[in-house]
């Protein structure tokens, strides 16, 4: 109970020194306690330089700080949710893993702060210059970034649901098959971004210049693009089905097999300098510019296969009972109930579209009758199922060669990477679990980005794979950049090579044999503390755009590995990252 008193008491001094703007008082303090996490929930910070502080694990929830300086400062895994953050100066700051959920941060200074594995979910990022900052590895959901500079950043195939970029700066950013639904773009720049397959549904994107914009296959599904500027712009495959384009300007535009049903359009500008309004009653827009018709068919239960298998000859009768048009199998989902077939109408030949979609529909349904009827006759399951037979028996065997040639060349072929903690055995026991805590949370993130095959974590190592040497070169980078910043000591090991998958028997799990992985280990093994060693093959295979540096070195084996004995020299390259990680699409 003394100790606890004395804890708290000197914790009182720290606090009251750290709000006099004694950071020394402060981290010392931190340092001789190195178990206690501190709890400054609801503190009240203002006007007050605290450049080099320790915040680290602190929580901060609800805190009120403004007007501080952390210049150099450690939020190392501190939480500080619903914290309002405005007009600080974050200069240099180790933000890594910190919790930043729901806080406000607007107008702060990030210059060369480090986020990497932060979470600012939910937060205010308001008016912030985000070019020193690389945000590929943040979860920016319902985030507000109002007025920020995210330009050149590599966002693609990113989460980006709710996020509201109002005003913002998006020029040559990467935002390729990203998931913007529900979000709010309005005014945003977006001069050279690369936008193709992103989803834009429910989102707002009025009065945004979308000027030469490739915008093949971007689903602005209900979206509400009204005068929106469309000129020279790339629409083809475009879904814009019950979007608002009204007042849009489409002067020159592709728009090859684009999407418009239910599309809303009182009135669009075809020509170059936009005064020319074209207005249009409700659903003439689609009438005339729209590309394609669906037919669905619904199912009671799932697809049998019979049915699936007939679905061809399905196409061909509808194809054959209206000359000239070209059908498509579209998809074939669940849904509530049953099975969904959608069959896409590519050439509707000299017939008028309203009229082609209803006997199209009409004589569908009738031959979907008999199909649905066809389940119970067994002597019409009994002869196709023969049929198939047949048709297995000839092409399977093939096709499972074909699948076995495939898979020697593409999964077999692997990288590997190993990795180890330097001064593990040195940790006491309360500090082993906080520190691997904390090495196996940092290490999530950054696997998960990378798409790292077959992970496999003992203790204070890791082993994993890819299917290409630059990615796993990448990874490797930025595993050395998160754990380096977080006070981790590593060395890393990684070779290229045929690698068997092969059942574990103690682990019950798959596991890894093959040459490269006893190389990828003993090259670890002989690694100096924060350098990665390759071999030639790594180096060969990887990238060479100038994005990896590498610096050839010849060292010697602590233990034997194929022909080469312990104690042999052999040649192998450190590996240094040129350039940021969204230089590699």
């Amino acid at each position: 109970m003394s100790d606890i008193i004395k804890i708290e008491s000197t914790l009182d001094f720290a606090l009251h020194a750290l709000k006099r703007g004694d950071v020394g008082i402060w981290n010392a303090w931190r340092k001789k306690y190195t178990h206690v996490k501190p709890c400054l929930d609801d503190i009240n910070l203002e006007n007050i330089d605290l450049s080099g502080v320790d915040f680290s694990k602190v929580s901060l929830q609800r805190a009120t700080i403004s007007h501080c300086r952390f210049y150099d400062a450690k939020f190392i895994s501190a939480n500080l949710s619903d914290a309002d953050l405005r007009d600080c100066d974050f200069t240099k700051a180790s933000l890594i893993a910190a919790n930043f959920t729901l806080a406000n941060l607007s107008q702060s200074c990030f210059l060369y702060a480090n986020f990497l594995t932060a979470s600012v979910r939910g937060a205010t990022l308001r008016d912030i210059d985000f070019r020193s900052h690389d945000l590929s590895s943040m979860n920016l959901r319902n985030t507000d970034l109002s007025g920020s500079n995210l330009s050149k950043q590599n966002l693609s195939n990113h989460d980006l649901k709710g996020i509201v970029l109002v005003g913002a700066d998006l020029s040559d950013t990467d935002l390729r098959g990203a998931n913007l639904t529900s979000s709010n773009l309005t005014g945003a720049i977006i001069r050279g971004a690369k936008l193709d397959k992103a989803i834009f549904t429910d989102a707002v994107l009025c009065d945004v210049d979308f000027t030469k914009q490739n915008l093949q296959h971007v689903n602005f599904k209900s979206a509400d693009l009204r005068n929106s500027n469309f000129k020279e712009a790339q629409l083809s495959y475009a879904n814009l089905s019950q979007a608002n384009i009204s007042g849009s300007h489409l002067w020159r535009i592709k728009y090859k097999n684009w999407i418009l049903s239910n599309v809303e359009c009182t009135h669009a500008y075809w020509d170059k300098t936009g005064k020319e309004k074209t207005e249009y009653t409700p659903h003439e827009f689609e009438r005339i510019y729209a590309s394609s018709i669906s037919i669905r068919l619904n199912y009671p239960f799932r697809l049998t296969s019979s049915e699936i298998a007939t679905l061809p000859i399905f196409i061909d009768h509808l194809q054959a009972s209206h000359w000239g048009i070209v059908l498509r199998l579209k998809s074939i989902e669940d849904v509530a109930g049953g099975a969904e077939v959608t069959l896409i109408v590519e050439e509707m030949g000299p017939f008028a579209p309203a009229l082609l979609l209803e006997e199209l529909q009409q004589e569908a349904t009738r031959i979907q009758l008999a199909q649905i009827s066809a389940r119970t006759n067994m002597n019409v399951q009994r002869e196709l199922k023969e049929n198939i037979g047949q048709i297995k028996e000839k092409f399977w065997p093939r096709l499972l060669e074909i699948a076995a040639e495939h898979e020697h060349d593409q999964v077999r072929n692997l990288t590997i990477l190993f990795m180890d903690l330097k001064g593990f055995s040195n940790w006491t026991d309360s500090e082993r679990s906080n520190r691997l805590s904390l090495f196996r949370g940092l290490l999530k993130p950054v696997l998960k980005k990378w798409k790292a095959s077959y992970p496999n974590m003992e203790g204070d190592s890791l082993r994993i794979t890819f299917r290409n040497a630059s990615i796993g070169l990448a990874c490797a980078c930025m595993i050395r950049n998160v754990l380096t910043a977080a006070g981790f000591e590593l060395r890393i090991g990684i070779d290229l090579g045929e690698v068997m998958v092969v059942h574990n028997e103690v682990t019950d799990q798959a596991d890894l044999e093959g040459a490269a992985v006893t190389m990828a280990a003993r090259l670890e093994a002989i690694a100096e503390p924060g350098e990665i060693l390759i071999t030639d093959k790594v180096r060969h295979y990887s990238d060479n755009k100038g994005i990896f540096e590498f610096v050839t070195k010849r060292v010697k084996l602590a233990k034997s590995v194929g022909v080469k004995k312990q104690g042999d020299a052999i040649e192998c390259h450190a590996v240094n990252m040129k350039k940021s990680f969204d230089a590699l699409d």
